[in-house]
This record gives C-alpha cells, sequence and structure tokens, in this order.
C-alpha cells in the first residue's frame, strides 16, 4: 500500500479497530504504512492534517518534517477535535521517532492560537525532552542521539485535588512528572512538528514521525512499556 491511503474493507467494517491498532488505544496514525484510524474509523491522510501539510513528505520512512522542506502538518477535522478533547480529559500520546543527531524544535503544539508567539494560552512539547505551558508546567526529560526513538507523553491526567499531572518516557526508562495546580487551559488550535511561524528555527530538525498511537491517560508507571 502506497503511504497516504487508506485501507480497503468489506462494507460495514469501517468502524471495526483494525488488529494493527493496539488493543488499549483508540487510534493510530501509522505514517509508515499509509494506514490511519481515528474516532472508529479509517481515515485519509489529507482529512486530518491541513495547512501547509505536504503529503509527499510522506514515505516509507515515516512523515519528514525538516527546516527546509515544504512540511509544515496542521491538525484538522478530527485528529484536531481528538487532541483537543484529549488535553482537556487527559490523554496519552505514542510518537515513534527517527532523528538526526541533533534534536530540536516542537513535537507538539497546543494553544488558543495557530501561531505559539501570537497564543495567550498554550501547552508544547519539543522533542528533546521538554513539556511546558504559560503556568507553572516545565517537565524536563533529555533525550538524544540520532536513530529511532518511541516517547509516550500522558498530558492533563486527573490525580485529585485539582492537581494534574505530566509524564514523559522514551525508550524504555522510567517515566519522569510533573504535577500541575490546575487543569489544563482549553485550546483551540493545533501544530505537530512547528509552532505556527515558518522559518523561525521552531520546526521539527531532520526528523521523521514514523506513527502516533492515541491513548486515554496512562499512569506513568505504565508508559515505559510503551517505549521499550
Amino acid at each position: 500500500m502506497m503511504p497516504g491511503t487508506v485501507a480497503q474493507l468489506p462494507s460495514g467494517a469501517a468502524t471495526l479497530k483494525p488488529e494493527w491498532v493496539p488493543d488499549d488505544a483508540d487510534g493510530m496514525l501509522d505514517f509508515v504504512n499509509g494506514r490511519y484510524y481515528l474516532a472508529g474509523q479509517l481515515r485519509g491522510i489529507g482529512t486530518l492534517l491541513g495547512g501547509g501539510f505536504d503529503s509527499g513528505a510522506i514515505s516509507a520512512s515515516g512523515m519528514y518534517i525538516n527546516f527546509d522542506n515544504a512540511n509544515r502538518p496542521t491538525p484538522i477535522s478530527v485528529l484536531l477535535t481528538r487532541l483537543l478533547n484529549g488535553l482537556a480529559s487527559g490523554m496519552t500520546l505514542l510518537f515513534e521517532v527517527s532523528t538526526s543527531a541533533s534534536l530540536g524544535g516542537f513535537l507538539l503544539y497546543l494553544g488558543t492560537n495557530a501561531l505559539f508567539d501570537d497564543a495567550s494560552a498554550w501547552n508544547v512539547v519539543t522533542i528533546d525532552g521538554n513539556v511546558f505551558d504559560e503556568g507553572s508546567l516545565n517537565l524536563v526529560a533529555s533525550i538524544s542521539g540520532a536513530g529511532p526513538h518511541k516517547i509516550a507523553l500522558t498530558f492533563n491526567r486527573d490525580i485529585g485535588g485539582g492537581d494534574h499531572e505530566y509524564a514523559w518516557s522514551h525508550d524504555g526508562n522510567a517515566a519522569v512528572t510533573a504535577t500541575t495546580p490546575y487543569a489544563a487551559w482549553p485550546m483551540t488550535n493545533a501544530q505537530l512538528g512547528w509552532s505556527g511561524f515558518d522559518g523561525d528555527g521552531q520546526q521539527l530538525f531532520q526528523t521523521y514521525i514514523r506513527s502516533i498511537t492515541f491513548y486515554p491517560a496512562l499512569d506513568p508507571t505504565d508508559l515505559p512499556a510503551l517505549t521499550a
């Protein structure tokens, strides 16, 4: 199957979760194999990413983002809804990536404006291991080195008493956590692999996003098994 295409299933089977989506997950974007399942259906990638998205950046290596290529993917429709609702209710995302020796740039941006610099509130993940918002959240989990990495992130998990937990695990390591005394601010926009501003050095550097898998908010102790 060519990257970017949608698998054909028998009539009436489109709402069945495919076997390649993990049991506990409710969605997966598999850029390497060109298959995308979200919100109970197989999807075409052009229905999930828009804006500066360049479908030509998808190959058998994944979806490539770099400062000098044309790919600036913007989540739209059900992908945008899944990310925004997931942040509000708590979610875990598993990214499988392949990087150059130098890691940099936004892996995921969620905010109140399409442009990070113009947002009044935001929740940002950088690929080198920093998660931060406009308040007190500043989770640092250093990651480095060329090659494949698996990164699991839990956002805004309600742990009671008004507190919410964020967690990061990569490559089988124990999760690093941070707790905020508030819930995540409601967001309206998202960018994948960049900040909304092109040419400012905030886009990913020489990175293939191979897949993204969507889970309900998981306990930090569950994350190392996802990334091993």
